[in-house]
């Protein structure tokens, strides 16, 4: 955590590629496949990206219970109970690496 003489600071949310790509094409996949409109599926999506950013609060999640994530030393944070987002703490900031639907995702 960062500290400054006011208290603790906020941190720098990166995201990877990987989670952009993922997010537009759950945005795509609302519209085309679930028959969501363009607006409905925007507006999932931006809660995705607004949670994404409440990452750079201090305060830290647990390490991931998921195998492939827990190997790589990723904390997982889980939006709205189906989707979990893993990320890694760096010197001043946090990076997303990846998300998934949590039904698929294999302990």
């Amino acid at each position: 955590m960062l500290e400054s003489k006011n208290g603790p600071t906020m941190r720098k949310v990166l995201l990877s590629g990987r989670v952009w790509d993922k997010i537009s094409e759950l945005e795509l996949f609302l519209k085309e496949d679930l028959k969501f409109s363009k607006e409905a599926a925007r507006k999932r999506s931006d809660r995705m990206r607004v949670f994404l950013k409440s990452l750079s609060a201090p305060v830290d999640h647990p390490l991931c219970r998921f195998k492939k994530w827990q190997l790589l030393g990723y904390r997982c944070a889980v939006f709205e109970k189906s989707w979990v987002f893993a990320y890694e703490i760096v010197n001043g900031g946090v990076i997303v690496r990846d998300m998934s639907n949590v039904a698929l995702l294999i302990e």
